[in-house]
């Protein structure tokens, strides 16, 4: 098999990128010391970074650095001037999040080779069609899609330049990549800046109740006790990597750049092992490497969605950390003599650690001898009592540790005699020795190279050189990377040289020809040069704000998840109303006479089988006047409007925009909502530097529940949910977060507080924001009739400090918790919570 997918390690220090190396990984990804979305590892420095490409290059190793963070207006610049830097050093690829910066590099820096990382939450072809033609070359999937969709996806890109990589080992995120803002709601720290807190590890109770009038909770009860309930498994592939290398798929990407360089050498080295095999046709899963891999980390192992894995096999409630590998469990009856019935044939050896679980306990034991075994039972004693029926887990093992040891006590010896140099040598007539040549690297691409010696010869006195010595002492490469296919020698015949300067010569030919190598890399100088001269143009501008006319009086647009609430936003003053699609396809046929005021807004999440439906009916959409549409993903606005030219697409926050360069990318677009997590001046640079009314309109979500987190769990499976009943999440800080799932079961969690920037509407006037967004879907006829009529009077000129107040206190009254700013004062880059109602709880800690 000759197209197997590359394997992609992590490295999120120095250590770690040695140790994927040595591991046998095709190509590395690790980030520098900004713009990564893994901010607490270690991360590179520029100079750091300059040798990790130098280090790979020589060795055939790719390198990708991400650059998969939301970018802010200010940072754009910088931005651009690190890419710049990493195409000037050679990196192979850069991973991107931001559409904006994608946009901006393309334009600036057009031969960059770009991926689309999984935090750009490309799940279905719209989403990916999109990121190959604005430039990636591949495309990270997420990590919910099943093989019947990544095929589907492969096929719609065919003829496009990109192919598209998927994990296949490591940690899973409970919610879409790239959509989830629970970490930054709940502790100020955003996943979409690299500092997620993992909220999603700690303990929730399922919570049920009767909703009132406004789509709040109240008499609640648990349904479910609390546990781990959105903490997911940890992915691997191995025991069916044989199955999805037939995907089409380039990238097999192992999880982990906050993960130690020991986890990265086993690992890898495990997976480089299964490809070989293969490739070979000889792969076998094999329970030792399952081992190993559960004692390098694990918390519990599934082969997830892509192997077809329902929600419940990839959800491991019961517990969040490491659990090493399941030897068997405890026979009664327990206490300190210790009986245990293996359940594979993983035998615990004298040095091992050992944990034992039963629910609520654990304790650690290192066994001092090797135990006994009697009829396949492991005999052994331990300082404390255990009961029977505990599980008991292998964390470490001495034969693992001494692989890890040799593995990186030889680092390069998968290297050796990896790079070929055919070459010709001639000694001119004034004693000086030229060499051109061609050199092959791993990867068996060719560089040409020439030099002339430092060294001189002397005329022979009488032993001149032959051929035959000069080859035996230039082929004697033995611990190096290189190895000579062929050596031709002329001119040699009248002139002497000592071994030492036949030996420096053949350290000059592997000099050149590293250099070679590591300069194929490296960019034109004189392109680099104009560049950064673009680069350096592109400026922080405050323009004034430039309204048109026809957009001078702020529009009030609310959504909907029904058509009485629909009703309810149109007669109380909504200038624009946004129903919410489902596949069930709410009869829309009493709100026709106002289609040009009624939209649909596409769901988020709308995976291929999704799409097909919402294709047929948008088909129908046209014939009442439906026109207008707000998406909430990339590229399904383009997907949108290539069915129908004469449609109106906008975007809503699920789709970020948090700089100038985002809306400008989206010039089709009719208004983009700017993300909840910019601050007020992070807000007011995206309208200081855009030229507003020459595009879509920036736009504002100023009421409603900021959605926290989009999931495939299902978790509504826990309630015979009755209508007029709703459920929460309750946290460990007594924070109710409401969720409501769609009919095939995806889930979606609300903010615990409501979001509310009542008091700041005239700031936002100010600075040019037009289009303000109430979001009410699932709040019910009230809810929707009132906030609706709340802020059309807001939306006025002439309020008084006394009016203003009032209505915050009815905005308090009937909002869900208390109201919050979001990140309005805290903006995208903040790493603490500040002064704000939501945000006082401590900041979650990182167990990654």
């Amino acid at each position: 098999m000759s197209s197997l997918p590359i394997l992609l390690a992590p490295a999120g220090s120095p250590d770690a990128f040695f140790a994927a190396c040595a591991a046998g990984a095709d190509a590395v990804y690790l980030g520098g010391k900004q713009f990564g979305a893994r901010q607490f590892a270690t991360n590179f420095s520029d100079e750091e970074l300059k040798q990790a490409v130098r280090y790979a290059h020589l060795r055939g190793v790719r390198v990708y650095v991400t650059v998969n963070t939301l970018v802010t207006e200010r940072e754009m610049k910088e931005a651009l001037y690190y890419l710049l830097f990493l195409f000037s050093i050679g990196v192979d690829a850069v991973l991107v999040q931001d559409t904006g910066l994608l946009s901006c590099a393309r334009q600036n820096i057009p031969d960059l080779v770009l991926h689309a990382s999984t935090q750009m939450g490309i799940h279905n072809i719209p989403g990916a069609l999109y990121a190959a033609k604005n430039g990636c070359s591949r495309i990270v999937l997420a990590r919910e899609l099943n093989g019947k969709e990544i095929k589907e996806i492969g096929d719609a890109l065919s003829g496009y330049p990109v192919d598209l990589e998927v994990f296949a080992h490591g940690a899973l995120c409970y919610a879409y990549s790239g959509r989830c803002l629970l970490s930054s709601l709940v502790g100020g720290r955003s996943g979409n800046r690299g500092m997620c807190a993992q909220p999603c590890r700690k303990q929730y109770k399922i919570m049920e109740g009767s909703s009132d009038l406004y789509g709040r909770t109240y008499n609640a009860h648990m349904i479910r006790k609390a546990g781990y309930l959105l903490s997911t498994k940890d992915l691997s592939l191995y025991p069916v990597l044989d199955k999805i290398v037939q995907l089409p798929v380039a990238a097999l990407k192992i999880e982990g750049r906050m993960r130690s360089p020991a986890y990265v050498a086993i690992v890898t080295s495990l997976y480089r092992k299964a490809l070989d095999a293969i490739r070979n046709k000889a792969f076998h899963p094999d329970p030792e490497n399952m081992a190993d891999l559960s004692i390098a980390f694990s918390r519990g192992f599934t082969s997830g969605y892509i192997n077809g894995s329902e929600y419940s096999e990839v959800i491991g409630r019961n517990y969040p950390g490491n659990q090493g590998y399941y030897l068997g469990f405890v026979l009664p009856p327990g206490g300190q003599k210790i009986s245990l019935k293996l359940s594979s044939g993983i035998i615990p050896r004298k040095g091992d650690g050992l944990v034992f679980r039963t629910d609520g306990w654990e304790e650690g034991y290192v066994p001092g001898d090797d135990p006994v075994i009697r009829n396949g039972i492991v005999e052994f004693s331990v300082p404390f009592r255990v009961r029977a029926g505990a599980g008991v887990y292998m964390t470490s093992r001495q034969q693992l540790e001494k692989k890890i040891r040799h593995l990186l006590s030889n680092p390069d010896k998968r290297y050796i005699g990896s790079i070929t140099i055919s070459c010709s040598i001639t000694f001119t007539s004034d004693g000086k020795i030229t060499s051109t040549g061609i050199v092959k690297d791993r990867r068996k691409r060719q560089y040409q190279f020439e030099f002339t010696s430092k060294e001189i010869v002397q005329e022979a006195k009488t032993r001149p050189l032959t051929k035959e010595q000069i080859r035996e002492q230039l082929t004697k490469t033995g611990g190096t990377f290189f190895t000579f296919t062929d050596i031709e020698i002329s001119g040699e015949e009248r002139w002497f040289a000592p071994l030492s300067v036949l030996n420096s010569l053949r350290r000059e030919i592997f000099q050149a020809a590293e250099d070679a190598i590591i300069r194929s890399g490296f960019s034109n100088p004189d392109i680099i040069s104009q560049i950064r001269d673009k680069v350096r143009n592109y400026t922080f501008t405050k323009e004034s704000v430039n309204l048109e006319p026809a957009v001078e009086r702020p529009g009030l647009v609310v959504l909907v998840s029904s058509v009485p609430e629909a009703r309810s936003a149109l007669e109380n003053g909504a200038d624009q109303v946004y129903l919410l699609w489902n596949s069930s396809h709410d009869d829309i046929s009493g709100l026709t006479q106002s289609s040009n005021n009624i939209g649909i807004m596409v769901p988020g999440v709308i995976r291929q089988q999704e799409l097909k439906l919402f294709t047929f009916h948008l088909n129908q959409y046209a014939s009442p006047g439906i026109r207008h549409f707000l998406v909430d993903s990339v590229g399904m606005g383009e997907f949108i409007l290539d069915n129908n030219s004469g449609f109106s697409v906008s975007s809503y926050y699920g789709l970020p925009v948090t700089n100038s360069s985002t809306l400008k990318a989206l010039h089709d677009y009719e208004f983009c909502t700017l993300s909840p997590e910019l601050s007020e001046q992070e807000i007011s640079d995206i309208c200081q530097a855009y030229h507003i009314g020459t595009g879509p309109s920036p736009a504002i979500c100023c009421q409603g529940l900021i959605e926290a987190a989009v999931t495939e769990d299902h978790l509504c499976e826990y309630t015979e949910k009755q209508k007029g009943t709703e459920i929460f999440l309750l946290d460990e800080k007594k924070y109710s977060f409401p969720v409501w799932c769609e009919q095939s079961g995806r889930s979606h969690i609300m903010n615990s507080s409501e979001h509310s920037l009542i008091i700041e509407y005239p700031k936002l006037y100010q600075m040019g924001i037009r289009c303000f967004i109430i979001d009410a879907r699932g709040r019910g006829e009230r809810y929707t009739e009132e906030m609706t009529r709340i802020w059309k009077r807001r939306l006025q000129s002439d309020l008084s400090f006394e009016e203003v107040s009032q209505m915050k206190e009815a905005i308090i009254s009937m909002s869900h918790g208390e109201i919050t700013k979001s990140g309005y004062k805290r903006g995208l880059s903040g790493l603490k919570p500040r002064n704000q109602k939501t945000a006082n709880r401590p900041s979650l800690v990182n167990d990654c």
